[in-house]
């Protein structure tokens, strides 16, 4: 069956979108109408024998242009959706919107839990030891990161040889090290206490580097977040309830907090990049869905903050400044050791075999796991 011709609502948004250098066609008009992402055409009646024309009001003009702008060949719907919302903070309507949001998250929320599920079950229980099931849980999805890898895994673990006892050490060694660290990231409370732990975590996040770039804002991010959970009241929820809370938010509500999250991730990149690098641009898929994960995560984990706390003061603030304040002391011990490290050779006479042994292997002996 032959498709009928554009009508004139059709006809204007396929010149506007043309003439921004973004053109669509008919059939992808109808396409976005079918997904509910385009509303029916307004019908002005013209009066007397003139009859009747189609049109949209502004607002569906300047979705339909930002929905161009990120429109692909073969890219999903999804995400021409979410980086039309996240970059030019459009006014998607509620259902694709929130389908965009849930087929983000919960997918690769539940493959997650699913694999750290996996590692705990493959973990044999120690009858010697009473069970602690939120380490074990921490522990399992720091195996699981770990061996996911990514931009994080790679930063942090080249942040730890900064440590003059790591700089030489083996891979092995370095990993160990690099698990406790992201074990007590995921933990309930950070363990202010291990002196030695927090060396690590300090070291890891690496506060101090004049290294301005993409992995070290990943690094913060991550442990920003990470942390803003354990800072949190603690509660647990599962993937019902976090359904049931994104579909119930407010359509004005997720754009309000839209903008706290993108906000939230600016502040990051400015401080990661010491403001060298201009704004973050999210215009890339994988920035978009980070930003979408970030978004449907925080209507349900803003709970466990006071009310009225944004996201940007919890995870990129508040978080950082709190971690900056709990890895101060193993930051001027991080800082005292790198200096000594930096002495000429000659200057380090009679430090003694053993000295030279833990120093240049990283043999430190300390237990990773504590109860």
């Amino acid at each position: 069956m032959p498709r009928s011709a554009p009508t004139g609502a059709y006809r204007e948004l396929m010149d506007l979108t043309a003439a921004d250098g973004n053109p669509v066609s008919h059939a992808q008009l109808e396409r976005w109408h079918l997904r509910g992402l385009l509303p029916d055409t307004d019908r002005d009646f013209l009066g007397g024998c003139h009859g009747t024309r189609t049109s949209y009001p502004q607002e569906v003009k300047d979705l339909a242009r930002a929905l161009a702008r990120r429109h692909r060949p073969g890219r999903l719907l999804d995400d021409t959706v979410l980086l039309a919302f996240f970059c030019d903070s459009a006014r998607i309507p509620e259902l694709p919107l929130k389908l965009a949001l849930v087929r983000t998250y919960f997918p690769d929320r539940e493959r997650h839990r699913g694999e750290v599920a996996r590692i705990m079950n493959a973990v044999p229980d120690d009858p010697g030891s009473e069970r602690d099931i939120y380490y074990d849980w921490a522990e399992a999805r720091a195996v699981l990161e770990a061996e996911e890898g990514g931009m994080v895994i790679k930063k942090m673990r080249a942040n730890l040889r900064r440590r003059p006892d790591l700089a030489r050490a083996s891979r092995e060694e370095v990993d160990g090290r690099l698990l406790g660290v992201l074990t007590h990231l995921n933990s309930p409370r950070l363990p202010e206490e291990d002196l030695d732990l927090m060396r690590d975590l300090e070291a890891a996040i690496d506060f101090d580097s004049e290294d301005f770039s993409l992995a070290r804002l990943a690094v913060w991010e991550y442990a920003a977040t990470a942390h803003a959970g354990q800072m949190g009241r603690f509660g647990e929820t599962n993937a019902e309830e976090r359904f049931d809370t994104l579909r119930y938010t407010p359509l004005d509500e997720l754009h309000r907090l839209r903008d706290e999250v993108v906000t939230g991730m600016q502040e990051t990149w400015r401080r990661a990049t010491g403001g060298h690098q201009g704004a973050l641009a999210i215009d890339t898929v994988p920035m978009a869905r980070s930003a979408a994960r970030a978004l449907a995560e925080w209507t349900t984990a803003r709970k466990a903050h006071p009310e009225g706390s944004s996201y940007a003061d919890v995870h990129f603030n508040d978080s950082l400044l709190d971690l900056a304040r709990a890895t101060a002391i193993a930051w001027l011990l991080n800082r005292a050791d790198r200096g000594r490290a930096a002495t000429p050779p000659a200057d380090r006479a009679g430090e003694g075999r053993s000295a030279f042994i833990a120093r240049t292997t990283g043999a430190t002996g300390r237990r990773r796991r504590t109860r």
